[in-house]
């Protein structure tokens, strides 16, 4: 009964230590400041199985992507425009478009470059022109091109003797290369830069006040870190680097 307890205990450590280890097939090597190499080589290939989701590491899919209770408002909360469900597809499409690493800094910037897709319902309170409307319905939001370019701040940590790159922060900006369009069911509907005469009407501040998307694009961005944070705590350097 003891040999066997010992056993399981020995077997059990194998696993856990062993655990913050993924092997990943379909990464090949590159040298150190191949930045080139980093982009087509790992980057590239990486991101369609990380937005997937690779459970036995920890990272969910993001595509589709659930989000929650995104909330645009003006700072004299003149209205509240709030999106309860948020249902975001195209990451699978993905493309890592630029890539580059600066060891000395300790950063890396990437720039992503995705067709988006955002469906949901929204709900609508506040005050337009003299009106007050109070509104509910279905939400859609699409571009062919959303680019997404992201500055990453990290550090080289060693778990079990194996070392890695744990990304601590990060910066971003975000704007669509195509067209932007949106569908607000009961609101308005059609592209957004044909409503801009009709919002600046309404609202001469709106751009500044509601920027429509921004919250959207933070929850977006920030998922993304969060999966990349997770898949490079787990890829060790040295299955990166020849």
């Amino acid at each position: 009964m003891l040999r066997n307890a010992c056993i399981f205990i020995l077997l059990f450590v194998y696993v856990v230590s062993d655990s913050s280890t993924y092997k990943a097939p379909f990464l090949k090597k590159c040298k150190l400041n191949d930045n080139e190499c980093l982009l087509s080589s790992n980057l590239q290939i990486a991101m369609p199985y990380i937005a997937e989701g690779i459970q036995e590491i920890g990272i969910s899919t993001t595509d589709p992507m659930i989000l929650e209770n995104i909330i645009m408002d003006t700072d004299e909360s003149v209205f509240k425009f709030v999106l309860p469900t948020l249902k975001v597809q195209g990451g699978r499409k993905c493309k890592v478009t630029d890539f580059m690493q600066n060891l000395q800094e300790s950063t890396m910037k990437l720039t992503l470059d995705c067709p988006l897709l955002g469906t949901g319902t929204y709900k609508f309170s506040g005050e337009m022109s003299i009106f007050h409307i109070e509104r509910e319905g279905d939400f859609k939001m699409h571009t062919d091109s959303m680019r997404t370019s992201m500055t990453i701040k990290m550090e080289k940590t060693t778990v079990n003797g194996k070392k890695y790159w744990n990304l601590l922060s990060y910066e971003y900006s975000s704007e669509p290369s195509e067209s932007l369009h949106m569908e607000i069911d009961g609101l308005f509907s059609g592209e957004l830069n044909r409503a801009r005469s009709f919002l600046s009407a309404v609202n001469k501040d709106w751009d500044s006040t509601l920027q429509i998307g921004k919250p959207i694009a933070d929850a977006i961005v920030k998922n993304t870190f969060k999966n990349l944070k997770a898949f490079f705590l787990r890829v060790p350097i040295e299955d990166l680097l020849a």
